[in-house]
């Protein structure tokens, strides 16, 4: 049984290049195991219909990247970054068609607030867009509060300052403090509620 002819890079780029769909066959032939393979990795748990998806989206991607490839690196590793970014784009769609019950702050023993960490046994492409997503909402949502609230917050939760310290910057008294962050941490709350990833469901 003969094996497929190896091309060089340069061989490939100028066939795609200058023979058109004749240089994409060359190219599905050199490449197309290397962009399955990394599509099929456990780790994403796509289904057959997402692999076909994230393939199809991969091989856009490349006929508009490959004209710009100055081979900086192997085309091997070009196509890798490229399929790896589109697989990881499929896990941020999925996530955010999601809805999670989830707070993300809570109440320490001690009468605290601090934020909750979204649970997730294992470090996987879907924690890490959950938690990249649920920072950028989270920051998003602060953004629509009153400026006295996101000094609270921010003071409090960001800059990690003591009641005492918070009072003495804004020249409130302490308690005010625990209350005023109390009423925030409530608003930021109901304007997470609108967010897919902090929405509260009823099941």
């Amino acid at each position: 049984m003969s094996k497929n002819p190896s091309y060089s890079d340069k061989e490939i780029l100028q066939a795609v290049c200058e023979n058109g769909p004749g240089g994409w066959n060359l190219f599905y032939a050199q490449f197309n195991p290397l962009i399955q393979c990394i599509i099929r990795w456990p780790k994403w748990n796509f289904s057959e219909h997402e692999q076909q998806d994230v393939s199809q989206n991969t091989y856009v991607q490349l006929q508009k990247a490959l004209p710009a490839f100055q081979q900086q690196c192997s085309l091997a590793w070009f196509i890798k970054r490229i399929t790896i970014r589109q697989c990881i784009d499929e896990i941020r769609r999925q996530v955010r068609w999601r809805t999670f019950m989830t707070s993300p702050v809570q109440k320490t023993p001690d009468g605290d607030w601090c934020e909750m960490e979204f649970e997730c046994p294992d470090l996987n492409p879907h924690h890490e867009v959950i938690q990249n997503e649920r920072r950028q909402a989270l920051h998003h949502a602060l953004q629509q509060l009153k400026e006295t609230c996101k000094n609270a917050i921010t003071l409090f939760y960001v800059k990690n300052l003591s009641y005492r310290e918070i009072s003495e910057q804004l020249g409130i008294s302490t308690n005010t403090v625990g209350s005023r962050l109390a009423k925030c941490l409530n608003k930021l709350h109901k304007e997470l509620r609108h967010r897919p990833l902090f929405e509260r469901t009823n099941s």
